[in-house]
């Protein structure tokens, strides 16, 4: 009998989803159908002000302007486009980023440079993960006056280094990932530029014709209903938990240790430890010739029971 996959491949955080359900039982439906109208352009006023507590509790900054988006994927998205409107050509990024980085910087009609330092002779703005999607890197620098910080994981649930912050004009964010709420599509970009946010309230319009009423409702209600500073003690102790049972398999991987900042556990493997992990049904990226990637966002329970059946099949 061929053994159940365990899912180590994609980068959903299970374990928040697990904390907000047992921590968050209110049930919001049914909605008030008579408020199901478009919402504000630039978000619910009252999510706004929230998600402006959000971002300083998180990374100690305030920001006079902030727009609610379709998650983090659109607010990218139209801050590419307005910034090529405004003659960018190129975006510099980190070695790997958020695997839609590519496609979306072909959309907006531009030209991606890996590298976050390299030179190119196009004008370019900097897509700036930090910490980076998959390897948990922290980047200081850049241009305050262009850049995009790409902050997704930039709270204590994936490091501990808030401190550790590039200049930046955008900051881009998800509940998806501060909460664990994916399926939401509840982004945001903060900044302090007033045209800039004029500019990108009207792209993320043309987008989505402004952003699902009961996914802003929801977020607002989780966070008028939870402890958000407890949330996020509860969650970092999970991934840190599903960090400490990968770290017993890093002799597999030539002791390459567990990323101490992000999600991801990415190691180079050499075929015995492919073969093993593929025996074991466990899911993992392939992001380069032997060179994969484990998410370590899922649920403490899977966690365990992926780790104890590959320590179990290596031992066979």
């Amino acid at each position: 009998m061929k053994k159940s996959e365990i899912d180590f491949g994609w980068g959903d955080p299970y374990f928040l989803l697990k904390i907000l359900d047992e921590t968050y039982s209110q049930k919001l439906c049914p909605f008030n159908i008579a408020s199901m109208s478009y919402a504000p352009d630039g978000g619910l006023e009252k999510l706004v002000n929230y998600t402006r507590e959000v971002i300083f509790q998180t990374t100690g900054k305030k920001y006079k302007y902030i727009l609610i988006t379709n998650g983090a994927t659109s607010a990218i998205n139209c801050i590419l486009r307005l910034s090529k409107k405004r003659g960018f050509e190129a975006v510099l990024t980190t070695e790997y980023g958020y695997p839609y980085y590519e496609n979306m910087i072909k959309k907006a009609n531009m030209i991606r440079v890996k590298g976050l330092d390299k030179h190119t002779p196009l004008s370019a703005i900097r897509l700036i993960d930090s910490p980076s999607n998959p390897e948990g890197l922290q980047y200081i620098g850049g241009n305050c006056n262009k850049d995009i910080w790409d902050a997704v994981y930039h709270t204590k649930i994936y490091t501990e280094d808030t401190k550790t912050i590039p200049s930046h004009r955008y900051l881009v964010s998800s509940y998806s990932k501060t909460l664990g709420l994916t399926g939401a599509r509840v982004g945001f970009v903060a900044t302090n530029d007033k045209d800039s946010y004029i500019e990108l309230e009207n792209e993320s319009l043309m987008e989505n014709a402004t952003i699902s009423i009961p996914s802003q409702e929801l977020i607002v209600d989780i966070l008028e209903k939870i402890n958000l500073q407890l949330f996020i003690n509860q969650g970092k102790m999970s991934l840190d938990y599903n960090k400490g049972e990968f770290q017993k398999i890093e002799y597999l991987f030539d002791n390459q240790p567990v990323q101490k900042n992000g999600m991801f556990y990415c190691a180079h493997a050499d075929k015995k430890a492919i073969r093993l992990i593929k025996k074991c049904g466990i899911k993992y990226v392939n992001i380069e010739d032997d060179y994969i990637r484990f998410s370590m966002g899922q649920t403490n329970e899977l966690v365990k029971k992926g780790i104890d059946r590959i320590l179990k099949g290596d031992n066979k």
